[in-house]
């Protein structure tokens, strides 16, 4: 099958005020730097079966970013209604190995807590959602319906399950069944724009018993090229009865999630990418949905005090010198949200020791934000996804 080839589909996050879209009109900063946003209508308050979420505003599940020192920061910022892992491989968790077993620790501070799960064999996916259960802790359990990654996909799980009506619906019923934790399904728009099932799986899927439908408004083909079609995400909003349904997609800031809710009728917002980059943005949209306005995102210093108490919560999980080399990969969004110039953002990623990260620290503390903006709204920060034929991830 022809794949298209994928474009960076976040351009520059922070390029404007935060949280307002270049072509926002109904967007307005005041004085005090509390920025205002026309609100939509909004639904009621969020549940999950029995589960209900202080906010309509989740992180998503994000390989390699979600992870529990990620999902402490986000939480203790606040506005967070419900907080997933990294996709888990079911095989992986019965199995019980090391890597895995850290995929879904959790914290008395990570709660309401998801753990997504992904498989195309029904006993194991069962089996895993069974373990996650008896094993405590995890509030619900999400199936993946929507990775696009060859290794995945193409062996019939994530986005690769909306290509067999019968058999989805079947493996996500028995799930359903097996467990007595709300399990709710993220997915795609459908494999291809020939082939948009996703109305048709979320109909189903009410039917059996799945507590909601997080939907990502591009096909598999689309990959993260092109933008997210929000009448897709609407088709889907009005196949459902009751459930609440989670619009995923194209979020970057307070704008695009008032936009977000007002074209499909969501009930609920994830955001994934734009959070690394924004932190803040759930306390943001939190608060512009009780008042109308919202304060900017954190600045250079919180901005540093964050990525340090990050590796804090890291290490609290592993010897000093690994927490470190695990760090750097999310170090390079702080510094790069940070505005740090590029050479000391390099030299970062190949500090090793506590004495060389303390040092890193330093410098960047001494030499601030390229522009020397540390207390006021910092810009022109990017997020990439990933790039290149769909059917070579």
């Amino acid at each position: 099958m022809r794949s298209q080839v994928i474009k960076r589909a976040i351009p520059d996050v922070f390029k404007t005020q935060p949280g307002v879209s270049s072509d926002d009109a109904a967007a307005d900063t005041g004085a005090n730097g509390a920025v205002s946003v026309d609100r939509p209508e909004f639904r009621g308050p969020v549940s999950y079966g029995p589960l209900k979420l202080a906010t309509r505003y989740l992180l998503s599940p994000l390989a390699g970013f979600t992870t529990l020192p990620f999902r402490r920061i986000v939480r203790n910022i606040g506005g967070v209604g419900l907080a997933t892992t990294d996709l888990v491989n079911c095989r992986a968790l019965l199995s019980q190995n090391d890597r895995t077993m850290q995929m879904i620790a959790t914290h008395a501070e990570d709660q309401p807590f998801a753990v997504q799960i992904f498989g195309s064999d029904p006993k194991f996916v069962a089996a895993a959602a069974q373990f996650l259960e008896e094993r405590g802790g995890v509030a619900t359990i999400d199936i993946n319906m929507g990775c696009p990654v060859n290794r995945i996909a193409g062996a019939g799980s994530g986005a690769g399950m909306m290509c067999d009506a019968a058999g989805t619906t079947s493996l996500v019923q028995k799930v359903v069944e097996s467990v007595s934790l709300p399990v709710s399904v993220k997915m795609r728009l459908g494999w291809d724009d020939d082939n948009l099932t996703a109305p048709f799986f979320a109909k189903e899927f009410e039917q059996i018993g799945v507590c909601a439908i997080a939907i990502h408004g591009r096909t598999r083909e689309q990959g993260f090229s092109g933008t997210v079609s929000r009448p897709g995400i609407r088709k889907v909003v009005e196949a459902v009865e009751k459930i609440p349904v989670v619009g995923n997609g194209d979020v970057r800031n307070v704008a695009d999630a008032a936009t977000m809710i007002r074209e499909t009728g969501c009930h609920a917002v994830s955001i994934g990418r734009a959070a690394l980059a924004n932190p803040w943005i759930f306390r943001q949209l939190d608060e512009w949905e009780r008042t109308g306005t919202y304060s900017p995102a954190g600045t250079f210093e919180e901005r540093l005090q964050l990525m340090v108490q990050q590796y804090r919560f890291l290490a609290e999980q592993h010897p000093p010198k690994r927490a470190i080399i695990l760090f750097r990969k999310m170090a390079h969004w702080y510094l790069k949200g940070m505005r740090i110039r590029r050479k000391l953002r390099g030299d970062f990623q190949f500090v090793k020791t506590p004495a060389e990260f303390e040092a890193a620290l330093e410098r960047i503390r001494r030499e601030g934000p390229v522009g020397g903006n540390r207390s006021g709204v910092l810009s022109d920060c990017h997020i990439p996804v990933p790039s290149g034929p769909v059917d070579k991830w």
